[in-house]
């Protein structure tokens, strides 16, 4: 390993430009020039597979019979203004890496690296450049494309930095690693009115505060969930700012979470019917509509075990988690298909949280972020 450290420089550089040039979910595509540019300086042989508009895999093949092994990184970054003294801060003021995918994908970056310095004996290993993740859509995008039949793993894996966890911590948790979730949009129709004569309108008000006070208690409601769900409410809006109309639509918008896929569709189902029994009790028209659906990530107890061994080879901290994170990734899409994990690793216990303005990625991690990928490869395709 020691043959890296003359990498990491680069890779520090490689990391800010990332962030200097953070692009929106589905349009990367200067994201993924700037990976395929760093890839292929080094004198790798590898195969690049474009996949969907924006993502792309390198495949790195033995020759020889053996394990596929791959490795995913998210491209995107999130529709939030950034406030950080760097000289590498985002020129695009509501585009910023806020949930640590520039890091992510220098993790990647550095594992190709590996593949120069060390090129593997057996099998293949894909590194795997995925859009779109902060929407929900990445992932399926990729399997759908034809293209991807060719790249089927044998294991995947992948990682995500966890603030308020020991810096290189590496946690781990078998079967549910994090939660499925949707958003949900509410629209309450009824008919605007003359702030003079209100009573000859129809009000979305009255609807509109029953649901904001009826909605968050669903999850209490007993014995009609097996696991933890979760709903909260984040955005709600009546009229517009006047002093002469009475309005006559509402808008209320919800995260639903859930442990478990078939919780989250209870969930949805409860929302709904209540939300149309308190729009018809008020004679009002209501639509509903998912946004950003999410299903949980589902770690496989082998690929797991595979990973503490690394953790405990590197003698990292190794954290077991007791209760699965409350936010959702993509990833899900992958494990319900191939046996799979995602691990965090732990950027400092007073690092500031994941989308949030303040977040910046810790480079301090990315040798760590490596170090675990590199040596999965050793224990799983070199044997």
């Amino acid at each position: 390993m020691d043959s890296l450290k003359a990498y990491l420089p680069r890779l520090v550089i490689f990391r800010t430009e990332l962030h200097r040039n953070a692009e929106i979910s589905g349009n990367e595509h200067f994201t993924g020039q700037m990976i395929r540019d760093f890839c292929n300086q080094l004198d790798t042989h590898h195969q690049v597979v474009k996949l969907s508009k924006t993502g792309i895999a390198f495949v790195y093949n033995s020759g020889h019979p053996g394990k596929t092994l791959m490795f995913r990184a998210e491209m995107d970054a999130l529709p939030i203004e950034e406030e950080i003294e760097t000289p590498y801060v985002s020129p695009k003021k509501t585009v910023s890496h806020k949930c640590g995918h520039d890091g992510h994908m220098t993790i990647l970056c550095g594992l190709a690296c590996m593949m120069h310095l060390h090129p593997i004996r057996h099998g293949r290993v894909i590194l795997l450049f995925q859009p779109a993740e902060e929407t929900g859509k990445g992932a399926q995008m990729i399997l759908s494309d034809p293209k991807f039949k060719s790249l089927q793993p044998d294991y995947i894996f992948a990682l995500h930095n966890i603030p308020g966890r020991p810096r290189h911590s590496i946690l781990v948790k078998e079967n549910i690693f994090s939660m499925a979730s949707e958003g949900v949009f509410v629209l309450l129709k009824g008919h605007a009115a003359h702030a003079a004569y209100p009573d000859q309108g129809i009000s979305p008000l009255p609807a509109l505060i029953q649901l904001i006070e009826r909605i968050p208690l669903i999850p209490e409601k007993a014995n009609l969930f097996q696991k933890f769900v979760q709903i909260t409410i984040t955005y709600a809006k009546t009229g517009k700012f006047n002093f002469g109309t009475a309005p006559g639509n509402a808008e209320l918008a919800l995260t639903l979470r859930a442990e478990d896929d078939n919780d989250l569709e209870l969930l949805h189902q409860e929302v709904t019917r209540l939300v149309a029994k308190i729009a018809a009790k008020y004679y009002l028209e209501d639509h509903c509509k998912i946004f950003e659906p999410f299903a949980t990530t589902n770690n496989n107890p082998f690929v797991v075990e595979a990973i503490r061994k690394v953790a405990m080879r590197e003698q990292l901290p190794l954290v077991e988690l007791k209760q699965p994170f409350r936010w959702s990734e993509d990833f899900g899409v992958f494990t319900r298909r191939f046996p799979g994990a995602m691990f965090g690793l732990g950027t400092g216990e007073n690092h500031c949280d994941l989308h949030t303005c303040y977040y910046d990625f810790p480079d301090e991690i990315i040798e760590t972020g490596i170090r675990m990928f590199h040596g999965i490869i050793e224990d799983l395709s070199n044997d």
